[in-house]
């Protein structure tokens, strides 16, 4: 399931619009996110052995980058959306469309590259494989936890401008957009949009409460104190996770999430004019190799 995860978030890529940064990257994320996840179940089904510890660190500081990536990849996007819908983005400058590119690129990879390039701890969990272990101490909240719930809300608030934008100027905008397919488009963006503040961000938030509720959390002494035995892999078998209701029931969410994104997404995008068309040409192209052509509609007789 989660390959095919990984597939339908790339799928897209096809036919998808290079005119808003944020979409392609929660594509580009999402997909990254569903193909470790893969490999890590792949890897550690059935076991525990640490015998891969260059790619537990690449593998774990994937999953904390992502979880602030597609949050922040988000944003953008319904920033962008909120800058056309209040007919901003129509009067920009080169140079200033530009700087509103490498601004979105500092978000959707700047972010999560300072979360990722903060030092974690790794464990070793049976069946799901290589997964951040952070010291539970209030200071980890403020550099890490609460990011996911602040893009969110920064979110929500550009999403709630963009429809009060869009009531504002729905007229001046259908000028803009005489095209059906493309108004069809930025509508799929604004539905994107509404799915991850009403998904990702609770999200977020249920798992932050979960940890500050469910796990003791320890004074913040020193960095030395913080990073004590930096190098120790703790291994969890199964049934020792799949025995406490709160952990199994945290992983599995964190598990599943993942496939639960990929499906809206693919779900918003996968069913489009473009996205048909794009099916019918690759249908053909690859039955064509088997010497099979594809029918040409019949021509009308014309008149005598």
């Amino acid at each position: 399931m989660i390959f095919l995860s990984f597939v339908a978030s790339l799928l897209p890529w096809a036919w998808i619009k290079r005119d808003n940064v944020g979409i392609l990257f929660i594509s580009l994320w999402l997909a990254i996110a569903c193909l470790n996840q893969f490999v890590n179940s792949i890897i550690w089904h059935g076991n525990t052995r640490n015998f891969a510890p260059v790619w537990c660190d690449i593998s774990s500081r994937l999953i904390i980058g992502v979880a602030v990536a597609i949050p922040a990849s988000a944003m953008c996007m319904v920033r962008r959306l909120y800058h056309i819908c209040s007919m901003k983005a129509f009067l920009l400058t080169p140079m200033q469309k530009r700087r509103a590119v490498m601004e979105d690129l500092g978000i959707c990879l700047g972010i999560p590259f300072l979360q990722m390039a903060i030092r974690h701890r790794y464990d070793l969990i049976e069946d799901i494989g290589c997964y951040p272990a952070t010291y539970n101490v209030w200071l980890a909240y403020v550099l890490s936890a609460s990011w996911p719930v602040i893009i969110g809300f920064v979110t929500a608030v550009y999403s709630v401008l963009t429809i009060r934008a869009l009531a504002r100027n729905g007229k001046e905008i259908d000028k803009f957009f005489e095209d059906k397919a493309q108004r069809k488009h930025y509508s799929r963006l604004v539905i994107l949009a509404l799915c991850e503040i009403t998904f990702a961000t609770p999200f977020a938030l249920v798992v932050m409460i979960f940890n500050l509720t469910t796990l003791p959390v320890y004074p913040y002494i020193s960095w030395e104190d913080t990073h004590f035995n930096y190098s120790r892999v703790v291994e969890i078998p199964a049934a020792a996770w799949r025995s406490f209701l709160g952990l199994n029931a945290g992983l599995e969410m964190c598990r599943w999430i993942l496939v639960i994104c990929a499906i809206i997404f693919y779900g918003i995008f996968g069913f489009s004019g473009e996205a048909i068309h794009v099916y019918k040409t690759g249908f053909w192209t690859v039955v064509g190799l088997l010497g099979i052509k594809r029918p040409t509609a019949p021509r009308e007789d014309l008149p005598q």
